[in-house]
């Protein structure tokens, strides 16, 4: 295993507004938080529509309801999840800059064109990971996430020591990635031989 405990991970890229959606959907499927809080309004305007049209007397047939809510249903879940996150990406300056991050057991340096801040590691109350990205949660609002790429890694080396970063100071129980698994080639220390006088 490779000992970062003093190293850091310097990573560059921008953000392209398909990855951002597909990191969106990701998070939505993973936040049982915002899955229910759709469900249960999804749930409630179905029952509130059903009994309006129950208690006004009007006849429409079981089928147009049914059809009717599950439309409402798929307009929503579209909205939420491509519409509202695909504004939120194109209004927002920020996602048109390149990103320069340096994580360390400090914390991240963020910088880019127009801002540059550090973040401490207690900002974040999480993370998720995909074959694609690194989501640091912040929140429990579909954009509260800073979305890493991981081709933004130069090779499997560097990803290793963001994960062992991300393991001492977020998340202790994040798995092992297939590079960690691999037993690392060993790197003498010096390649000077010892003073044996």
């Amino acid at each position: 295993m490779i000992n970062s405990t003093k190293e850091s991970v310097h990573v560059s890229f921008s953000h392209t507004e398909k990855e951002y959606l597909a990191a969106v959907r990701f998070y939505f499927w993973r936040s049982i938080e915002l899955s229910t809080r759709l469900i249960v309004t999804y749930v409630l305007f179905s029952a509130g529509l059903l009994l309006a049209v129950a208690l006004t007397g009007f006849a429409i047939p079981l089928w147009v309801n049914f059809a009717l809510i599950i439309l409402v249903g798929v307009a929503w879940f579209h909205g939420y999840v491509v519409d509202l996150p695909r504004r939120y990406f194109r209004g927002d300056p920020k996602f048109r800059d390149e990103y320069h991050l340096i994580f360390s057991d400090s914390g991240i340096e963020f910088q880019t064109q127009n801002m540059s801040s550090m973040i401490a590691w207690s900002f974040y109350t999480g993370v998720i990971e995909n074959d694609r990205f690194y989501l640091l949660k912040y929140g429990n609002n579909i954009h509260a996430m800073s979305v890493l790429p991981k081709r933004a890694f130069t090779d499997s080396k560097q990803e290793t020591i963001f994960r062992q970063i991300l393991r001492r100071n977020l998340d202790p129980n994040l798995k092992l990635s297939e590079g960690e698994r691999q037993p690392q080639e060993y790197v003498p220390k010096s390649l000077q031989p010892p003073d044996w006088r």
